[in-house]
């Protein structure tokens, strides 16, 4: 039966009337018992039960309608049409499949208040997995009870350094033990499993075990993941003798710690294997410190605190490149083992110092950007990719994209050393493109606040190519006023050799004359002379230059400008000494400067066949790019626009 004509049948038969006098009913009995409960001293829960009974009651209700009410009805007509017959089986199927319906909807309903009311539940609440660490007791697999104090002290040395160092709040086997205890004190292993999977869940388990093995104690230990049971890591076995448990012990700790604390940037890491925590301690203060000294110390102390630990390794030979010391970065290099070969990152890192100490600067180039790849947001990689595109293999084209990958707005510049110097780095690519504005753009308000003068050098270079002679003096007499006399020096021949690439040789000489002028003021008579040598005052400057080199016999720049000297001054035998002198200095890790010096002399005497041999060659050997060489010398002003000459600058394109 459709159910607007059933509904039109129960208000006929007054059946709606009669439910509803039930639920009113019903509503004024909780009302009552809700105020008089207490009154009459009744439970609680008195009233759940009267609900549960009215809620019983209601199908009931509705089967006596039908009994006392619908039922004898149907009885009296005698005589029926049989539409009419039909009508009322329909009527009947309809009533009872609904009291059917709304039977099941009360039991259900009931069975949820007798579960949340009546059933009482012992569980120990569980919590959701979190960022807690269990260490369980070590177990002792010697089968001698003596060294259960081992497992003990296992658990406890490694939860103390972990609160020590803050790395992880620690569930110990104590609370454990507990929730075991109190959970039908279930004491096997399997029970202990459980309690800590299902209730504790911790991020993190620390387990592990010891036997004997030579009148040794053999460690073994890993770390799990609290929710998958996965196995994280299985660090290496650690073996001492019995008497020396701790030594094993700490020796646990120390990679746990290592472990916990290069957990969050495993992309960084250059090796498998977490180090261990000391050494890394010790590696994250020298990364955080400015003394080379200590620098060097602290990079010792880590390599010595883990033999294995790689990436001090590789900065320690980094140092001594910088540095200079290249016969001792190239013996370093040497000593050092990737973990595997499997190990790219490793392996392409040993690559790139190899190539650096080779000057191959392609090499060096396709295996700096593999690093940067890795981790293009770390600012030194960053720092260093732009470094190796501009100087290494003359690609200014290639520093706009690697420096716009790191967002600078939010960077307080002030304590960021590689920010600055990636502004640097960008600022003199800028000018290799002939970008000046965007070059002085970057620098002018950096120089406002920021201190080191090295910055002040490219905006002097944009100033000068972009022809803003005014912004250039003024920021030289800022300089005057500001700086020692010997910095001031240093700029004015900077920018003399800027002028002079621009061919402007009265501009030049204006500077030059500033350094001359101020050189009863200054200690540093090497700047005096190259002012000098610049200004083609061959004689004074050849005196000067003399008296240089008794300081610096070995000074490569200083032996070819008193040959150049030599030269102007007509003194050829002076001229083959200082050449002969320049060639006995060839040698393994000089990158191209021999080469590069005799080329500065070829250039001034006009002899372009061995000059362009002696750059080629210079390049060949990894002589680099920089705002002084190659396009940036003045040695070469009338060169640097000829096809071997731009064949050397895109050499290792």
């Amino acid at each position: 039966m459709k159910l607007k004509p059933f509904f039109k049948k129960c208000q006929e038969k007054e059946v709606f009337k009669m439910l509803t006098i039930y639920v009113v009913v019903s509503w004024v009995l909780l009302q009552v018992m809700a105020v008089t409960w207490q009154a009459l001293g009744l439970p609680l829960k008195a009233g759940t039960y009267l609900i549960i009974l009215l809620l019983l009651g209601f199908p009931l209700y509705i089967f006596f309608i039908w009994k006392s009410r619908i039922a004898p009805l149907e009885k009296e007509a005698l005589i029926l049409e049989e539409n009419e017959i039909k009508e009322k089986l329909d009527f009947k199927r309809t009533y009872f499949s609904s009291l059917g319906i709304i039977t099941a909807i009360i039991i259900v309903c009931v069975v949820l208040i007798i579960n949340k009311n009546f059933v009482r539940q012992v569980e120990l609440p569980k919590v959701v997995q979190s960022n807690k660490i269990a260490v369980l007791r070590f177990g002792n697999n010697t089968g001698d009870p003596a060294y259960d104090v081992v497992s003990k002290m296992a658990s406890d040395w490694i939860m103390h350094g972990i609160t020590e160092n803050q790395a992880g709040q620690v569930i110990s086997q104590e609370v454990v033990n507990e929730y075991t205890s109190a959970l039908r004190g279930k004491n096997s292993e399997e029970g202990v499993t459980s309690v800590v999977n299902e209730y504790l869940r911790p991020g993190k388990i620390i387990t592990g075990n010891f036997y004997l093995k030579n009148n040794n104690l053999l460690f073994q230990c890993i770390i799990k993941d609290g929710i998958s049971d996965e196995t994280l890591i299985a660090f290496k076995p650690s073996e001492c003798n019995t008497n020396e448990a701790l030594v094993c012990i700490d020796d646990i700790k120390e990679s746990i710690l290592g472990f916990l604390m290069t957990e969050g940037s495993k992309k960084e890491m250059l090796q498998d294997s977490p180090p261990k925590y000391e050494a890394y301690k010790y590696f994250l203060e020298a990364k955080n410190t400015q003394e080379n000294e200590t620098y060097l110390q602290l990079l010792n102390k880590a390599i010595q605190a883990d033999s294995t630990y790689f990436e001090p390794k590789v900065l320690r030979v980094a140092y001594f490149y910088d540095t200079g010391n290249y016969e001792k970065a190239d013996s370093l290099l040497n000593a050092i083992e990737p973990d595997s070969q499997n190990n790219k990152r490793q392996v392409n890192l040993l690559q790139t110092y190899d190539a650096l100490l080779k000057g191959n600067n392609k090499k060096v180039y396709s295996t700096t950007l593999k690093e940067y790849e890795i981790a293009p947001f770390d600012l030194k990689s960053n720092k260093s990719a732009m470094v190796v595109a501009l100087q290494f293999v003359n690609r200014p084209e290639d520093v706009q994209n690697i420096f716009d990958v790191i967002k600078m707005d939010s960077m307080d510049l002030q304590n960021c050393p590689d920010c600055i110097s990636r502004i640097y780095v960008k600022a003199l690519a800028d000018i290799e493109l002939k970008n000046y504005k965007s070059s002085i753009k970057l620098l002018e308000p950096l120089i406002e606040t920021a201190p080191e003068t090295f910055l002040k050098k490219p905006l002097i270079a944009a100033y000068v190519r972009s022809g803003s002679h005014f912004k250039t003096e003024k920021l030289i007499n800022e300089i005057e006023l500001l700086s020692p006399v010997d910095v001031f020096d240093n700029m004015c021949l900077y920018t003399a050799k800027e002028y002079l690439l621009a061919e402007n040789t009265l501009k030049a000489n204006e500077y030059l004359d500033k350094i001359i002028k101020a050189s009863k003021e200054t200690s540093d008579k090497t700047i005096l002379a190259e002012a000098l040598y610049y200004k083609r005052e061959y004689g004074i400057a050849e005196k000067l230059l003399g008296e240089a080199l008794l300081k610096e016999p070995e000074n490569i720049d200083i032996l070819a400008e008193l040959a150049i000297c030599s030269h102007h001054l007509n003194k050829p035998k002076q001229v083959e000494k200082y050449l002969k002198n320049i060639e006995t200095q060839r040698g393994k890790y000089k990158y191209g400067s021999i080469d590069y010096a005799l080329a500065q002399f070829y250039a001034i005497t006009k002899n372009t066949t061995e000059m362009n041999a002696h750059l080629m060659k210079a390049v060949a050997e990894g002589h680099m790019y920089t705002s002084q060489t190659f396009q940036n010398d003045p040695h070469f002003i009338k060169y640097k626009n000829t096809q071997p000459f731009i064949n050397i600058l895109t050499f290792w394109h």
